[in-house]
């Protein structure tokens, strides 16, 4: 996005939200009557039993300069009478309004418009909670504050992705003035310290700061108590996801097991999962089981946020690491490095024997290291020529379907590269015997006819089929 599109986006915003603060409606009651007063940012409109009597209606915000707009009818009483009616209406700092039905004045009203930045909107830890109150998860993962940050027909990024994107630190002074704003927030909340607060953080992404504002966070002297109640204030208040993350980060800071179940729940959407995880990894004890289930319960970029704060304290972990961790996790990230690091892959691997469920898990694991497309992490890991070798030893009990035959095409193509990069492997995680053993396992299951009988009935029903595409071109350049 582009300045002009950033500035026409921030215009519309502020017009709706002028637009809702400046919405009002009264209804009065005069002699059986009911009078009824609308103002909206483009019209004014007065009705009596129901019957427009007057009406103001502008095309535009500019259209006039007036501070004031006058509406006035007659209307017939019960007894016959004909009664005058006269609306005032408008100001410049504060909104007043009077009313008269002929000289009897029904109503002066005078208030303040204020244009607080969590006002007349959807406040979003709320929408989340009634969510999981009526269905126990989240059955809609849209946030209504995405109206704020997309244009209709815009693409919206996936929840989460945003935040990849971030990869420049804010200036050091905009995090200590956001801190001290926030201090006098907590010394002395009200609507004004709280604007304040509010509409700095909206003015970078949190995740740009996070690191600065903890090591600064750490210094402050503050009776945690009244820290923790304004960032629960903002959490429940905040209609911007920023806003949100800001309060989370906050209560990472303090003891949270008061909110832990609170921060669970806004951890399963995928926005907010790594820093409701710092929160609750942070200010909670024994939280690793909590953890696991937020990780089994998210994808893409929340799971994988999961996964990173996720310790293989127990078996069972340990081995979800190595059979479902890549499962859901959008590609192109660490995050199969992670799982094989975090499973211990090489240990797994390195048994007489695993099961075949294991062997299912681990392929995935294995294609996703591999695989070019996702720009192959193999190389970076530390163990890759002792786990290809101790895997195409282990395909050749339990290779049995075409997605097995595939991982092991993309192994090959991996394992297809000029003699310069096979030295620099050897200098960092293979050795010449471990290259040996792969290819040697690999010519072996590969002579089995089978591999492109299967694939070529597959693609009789499925033409586009990938794998079976990939195993039939891979086969047929071998034997010419």
């Amino acid at each position: 996005m582009g300045f002009k599109e950033d500035f026409k986006r921030e215009m519309r915003n502020t017009t709706n939200d002028v637009a809702k603060e400046v919405e009002k409606q009264w209804v009065l009651h005069f002699e059986g009557h009911t009078i009824e007063i609308m103002n909206k940012m483009l019209e004014e409109t007065l009705k009596v039993d129901g019957e427009i009597l007057a009406q103001n209606v502008r095309k535009s915000i500019w259209s006039h300069i007036f501070p004031y707009s006058k509406l006035s009818g007659t209307f017939i009483g019960k007894s016959g009478k004909k009664h005058k009616v006269h609306v005032k209406i408008g100001g410049f700092i504060k909104f007043h309004i009077t009313v008269k039905v002929d000289d009897q004045k029904l109503l002066t009203d005078s208030m303040s418009l204020e244009m607080l930045p969590w006002k007349n909107k959807e406040r979003l830890v709320p929408f989340l909670e009634q969510q999981f109150h009526e269905h126990e998860k989240l059955a809609n993962k849209e946030l209504p504050d995405d109206v704020y940050l997309y244009d209709e027909g815009q693409m919206k990024f996936a929840h989460g992705f945003s935040d990849q994107l971030v990869n420049e630190s804010v200036l050091p002074t905009y995090t200590k003035k956001l801190i001290k704003l926030f201090l006098q927030q907590v010394d002395n909340p009200s609507d004004a310290t709280r604007k304040a607060t509010y509409e700095k953080i909206q003015d970078e992404k949190v995740i740009s700061y996070f690191h600065e504002f903890v090591a600064l966070f750490l210094e402050v002297e503050e009776d945690e108590a009244l820290i923790q109640k304004e960032a629960i204030w903002l959490l429940e208040h905040a209609a911007h996801r920023e806003v949100v993350k800001f309060a989370l980060l906050v209560l990472g800071m303090t003891n949270c097991e008061n909110v832990k179940e609170r921060l669970k729940s806004i951890a399963l959407h995928e926005e907010f999962t790594g820093v409701a995880l710092f929160a609750l990894t942070n200010g909670c004890r024994n939280i690793n089981d909590d953890v696991w289930g937020i990780a089994q319960h998210t994808s893409d970029w929340g799971k994988l946020a999961a996964m990173n704060f996720l310790e293989p304290e127990r078996e069972e972990i340990r081995l979800w690491f190595l059979t479902h961790g890549v499962e859901g996790v959008v590609g192109g990230n660490h995050a199969p490095l992670l799982c094989a690091e975090k499973g211990q892959l090489d240990i797994e691997l390195h048994e007489d024997t695993i099961t075949g469920t294991t062997f299912d898990g681990v392929s995935k694991l294995i294609l996703a290291l591999v695989y070019e497309a996702y720009n192959s992490q193999m190389d970076d890991y530390e163990f890759a020529g002792q786990v290809l070798m101790r895997y195409t030893k282990h395909a050749k009990t339990h290779s049995k379907t075409v997605t097995h035959f595939y991982t092991l095409i993309e192994i090959a193509n991996y394992m297809n590269v000029s003699e310069e990069e096979w030295e620099n492997r050897f200098e960092t995680n293979w050795k010449p015997h471990e290259k040996l053993g792969v290819e040697t396992a690999f010519k072996e299951i590969s002579q089995n006819p089978k591999w492109l009988e299967e694939s070529k009935t597959l693609l009789v029903n499925q033409p586009d089929h990938r794998e079976a595409l990939a195993i039939v071109d891979f086969l047929t350049i071998e034997v010419e």
